[in-house]
């Protein structure tokens, strides 16, 4: 078994040579070099399924109708759908930024939740005071009473 990768101008050129049958690919500089040779596995896979070993008696080119080529040709053109791991790292790279999108939504409520709990120590604080004020209403001769409903209203 061999394999091979060389550039030529802005394209990999990617061949694999398994026991005298080969396949060779010409794809983007981007797409990733496991991906690439994991589609050609794949493709010679499939060939020896479809054909056997009937490409061992062909003395001059030919060309064979397969299917499986232009479905894989499409397939193929994600990374992710030619190698597993590829498809696992983007499938945990979403997570993560579901995750950290989670995370920070979290922390924003929990921003959001202390900010009520001042909020309400500070209404029950006041609650504590006119109760007081009011009791001291209460509490005072009928001369005071009027005086002390009127600062309590000015507290307010």
């Amino acid at each position: 078994m061999q394999t091979l990768c060389r550039f030529f101008a802005e394209y990999k050129v990617h061949s694999h040579n398994r026991n005298g049958l080969c396949v060779v690919a010409f794809m983007d500089d981007h797409y990733p070099v496991r991906s690439a040779f994991s589609l050609l596995n794949k493709v010679l896979d499939e060939y020896q399924k479809a054909f056997g070993d009937a490409w061992k008696a062909a003395t001059a080119d030919s060309t064979q109708e397969w299917p499986f080529l232009m479905e894989a040709l499409t397939k193929f053109q994600d990374p992710a759908e030619a190698d597993k791991l590829t498809k696992i790292q983007r499938d945990l790279d979403e997570t993560k930024i579901i995750l950290h999108k989670t995370i920070e939504n979290v922390l924003q409520r929990g921003e959001r939740l202390d900010s009520l709990v001042e909020k309400s120590s500070d209404l029950s604080a006041a609650s504590q005071m006119f109760t007081l004020s009011f009791s001291d209403v209460l509490q005072a001769g009928e001369e005071n009473k009027q005086l002390l409903y009127y600062t309590l209203k000015l507290e307010l």
